[in-house]
């Protein structure tokens, strides 16, 4: 594994709009490289298959990440990775994007019965210029995660909202990418802040900022659902931007849901692309 490029491109303007794309997709990858390099996540690359596998039962956390296959072998691996996938009985994604080949990758997906069923937006934030203060409600604030009670609060907060079932938290818990503390399991590749939204001082949010080969990218977030809409989370995203351009970073990347696009086009980003899903529910049988 290749130790973290801290001479990365330094302003957006140097990259493509493909190139943004890339940033994005190797931010996220370096993402769960750094989240199992401290786990008992299994991160492998068989058959030119990169994947990240925690057997949790929420496919966000079982990725196949990227592809590196010819056209003559991705049908034979492809069929030997799903048969694999699916003894598991474990849901899955499988990110078809800018850094897999083939580039139809997807259609082989599609003809065994796995749809593209989502997209990812690959955004970009450019802090080349001014940043507009945080402003936000008198009831909303943001801290960093500086202890074990704010990093359990950061955990209950993103798993919340994103629905996780309570094996996801306790494998949080126990993961020390996840601390509030750093790490040599994977400061190798990674460094990342913490962040918590609160709403009338209640822990209402979670932002990660992580930075790998140089760019600065956001990871993890999420903000529970009594609390959407009130400013909790342009709250962390800006409050990340700011430290992001304090240490130098000219550019933020993220890859959006669908649902958080609005979020990130009001705090400065801007759309370079999409990252094609395949949704695999194994452990529902699908057949």
């Amino acid at each position: 594994m290749t130790p973290i490029d801290r001479s990365g491109p330094r302003c957006l303007d140097d990259l493509s709009p493909e190139e943004v794309v890339k940033a994005c997709e190797l931010n996220y990858i370096d993402y769960w490289r750094s989240a199992t390099a401290a786990s008992d996540g299994e991160w492998s690359e068989v058959g030119g298959i990169l994947r990240c596998v925690t057997g949790l039962h929420q496919e966000i956390f079982n990725v196949v990440l990227c592809c590196r296959l010819s056209k003559e072998s991705a049908p034979t691996c492809i069929d030997r990775a799903i048969a694999e996938f699916r003894s598991r009985k474990i849901p899955m994604i499988w990110h078809v994007g800018r850094t897999t080949t083939p580039e139809d990758l997807g259609s082989y997906l599609e003809e065994r019965g796995f749809p593209h069923d989502y997209d990812l937006i690959a955004m970009a934030a450019d802090l080349s210029g001014p940043l507009e203060p945080v402003r936000v409600p008198g009831d909303v604030s943001v801290r960093k995660c500086a202890t074990t009670n704010d990093r359990n609060d950061w955990i209950d907060c993103l798993t919340r909202s994103w629905d996780s079932p309570g094996e996801v938290g306790e494998w949080m818990r126990a993961n020390p990418f996840f601390s509030e503390r750093r790490h040599p399991s994977f400061e190798r590749f990674s460094d990342r802040v913490m962040y918590i939204g609160l709403l009338n001082g209640i822990p209402s949010g979670a932002v990660m900022l992580l930075t790998s080969r140089g760019v600065a990218g956001l990871q993890c977030v999420g903000t529970v659902a009594s609390a959407q809409k009130k400013g909790v989370g342009e709250a962390m995203v800006r409050t990340a931007l700011l430290d992001a351009s304090a240490k130098g970073h000219r550019f933020v990347v993220v890859l959006s849901t669908t649902e958080g696009v609005p979020l990130y086009r009001k705090t400065g980003f801007k759309e370079f692309g999409k990252l094609p899903e395949h949704s695999l529910y194994f452990d529902r049988l699908r057949q």
